[in-house]
């Protein structure tokens, strides 16, 4: 597997003040309840001790995406947002601005926006648990090949998302313990997440 946490798209990223959003005070709601759950975090034993997960919705003009490398913090500030105005999957370019530069995963949360105009929230989680019980319960995946932040993981959720229905959930096979998850709002968004992982935990249990 690839390093997590470290950018593999061209970024031109506009430093700048802290982005007015309407929905930026629900999104950090949802990510520090993920973060709670220990969805989104930083483990020293799991990654090389680097952050993982992170969520974004749309904004005008973009989406706004938490900050590159803020999964270790238990709760988030206005400034720990950036919004990303602009991008090229093919050619493997973003366009942000905000106090701080985007998440490394923030190519595949604009190919989900890309692929479904529906698509409001988008959250990105690891659950090892999860992960490894996607096809038991019947969960959509990418190539093995296709490597977290790179082109192909965009261009094969963009698919993915493309073909499913609202909200749906996708393994991301190339990426260790990755899903993506997408839906018209954050409830149903974080729901299907949530129910997700305590579908799988429920089924563990029952093969012990």
């Amino acid at each position: 597997m690839a390093q997590e946490g470290v950018s593999k798209f061209h970024l031109d990223w506009q430093a700048g003040p802290v982005i007015d959003c309407p929905d930026r005070g629900l999104l950090g709601h949802w990510r520090d309840a993920l973060h709670v759950r220990g969805l989104i975090g930083a483990d020293p034993a799991r990654y090389d001790g680097i952050g993982f997960g992170n969520v974004s919705c749309r904004c005008d003009g973009g989406f706004l995406i938490t900050a590159t490398q803020t999964g270790r913090l238990a709760t988030l500030a206005p400034d720990h947002f950036c919004q990303v105005t602009r991008w090229d999957i093919v050619h493997n370019q973003l366009w942000a601005k905000g106090p701080q530069p985007p998440s490394s995963e923030a190519l595949s949360h604009a190919a989900c926006y890309d692929a479904h105009p529906e698509i409001r929230w988008v959250f990105h989680i690891h659950d090892p648990l999860l992960w490894q019980q996607t096809a038991a319960l019947g969960l959509p995946a990418t190539p093995l090949d296709a490597e977290y932040g790179t082109p192909a993981m965009a261009l094969a959720i963009f698919h993915l998302a493309r073909q499913g229905r609202l909200p749906l959930l996708i393994r991301m096979a190339g990426h260790e313990d990755g899903l993506i998850a997408a839906g018209h709002s954050a409830a149903e968004t974080g729901a299907l997440l949530l129910n997700a992982v305590t579908k799988a935990q429920a089924s563990s249990a029952l093969r012990r």
